[in-house]
């Protein structure tokens, strides 16, 4: 008798995890669908439905973060150094919206600065609970969404999106400048659904686990 609720525990944990695995791979599949919109030749891909959507879903990841505040406790800390880093993020993915495509004047390096001063003041004011919550942070699926967003970001996505990568691959009469801007524009939109997979399951771990306490 004592081992049978366990056994029901790890029985409906690997159906869960199963689940999940499923609905993130539909979800990383069908975040790509927009590669099979039509394209309007006046409108730059970087500018058009990709770019909104590399927003919106950094918007929601801030959203959940920002959520997570009420539920996180001694936590909440972490939460908010998060939120502002997303916040950065996004703040950086709009400026080419408003600066390029209506034209306003935006200072992003001053608001992503201010953003990032403010998560770093806040991180160093609660330094025993930031380095509690780096320190097992590797051990939570939803860090490493973000870790391979990062990698996606900044080692992948440089390697794909150079010109250079496509005209050794194609040659330079299939070559076309548009093939890895295109590639580069689809990796960061996998990347934010990804940065999204992570503050969730980011969300969850802060505001219900006890071992980051």
């Amino acid at each position: 008798m004592p081992n049978s609720p366990n056994h029901k525990t790890s029985q409906g944990s690997w159906k869960k995890t199963l689940l999940r695995g499923v609905l993130v791979c539909i979800g990383s599949v069908t975040i790509l669908l927009p590669a099979w919109l039509p394209n309007r030749p006046g409108a730059p891909l970087e500018r058009g439905t990709v770019e909104l959507l590399q927003a919106g879903l950094l918007a929601a990841s801030t959203a959940v973060m920002i959520g997570a505040l009420a539920h996180s406790g001694n936590r909440r800390a972490v939460c908010r150094v998060l939120a502002l880093g997303l916040a950065a993020a996004l703040v950086g993915e709009l400026e080419d919206f408003i600066s390029g495509i209506m034209e306003w004047r935006f200072p992003d390096a001053w608001v992503i600065g201010i953003l990032l001063f403010a998560a770093l003041i806040t991180a160093l004011r609660h330094r025993k609970v930031m380095v509690r919550f780096f320190g097992t942070m590797g051990h939570h699926a939803g860090a490493g969404f973000i870790g391979a967003a990062l990698l996606i970001l900044y080692v992948f996505n440089r390697v794909v999106g150079a010109p250079q990568f496509w005209q050794a691959s194609l040659g330079e009469d299939a070559f076309s400048a548009e093939i890895p801007r295109i590639c580069k524009s689809y990796l960061e939109l996998l990347a934010c659904y990804f940065i999204l997979v992570g503050s969730v399951g980011l969300a969850i771990t802060l505001g219900r686990r006890e071992e980051l306490s």
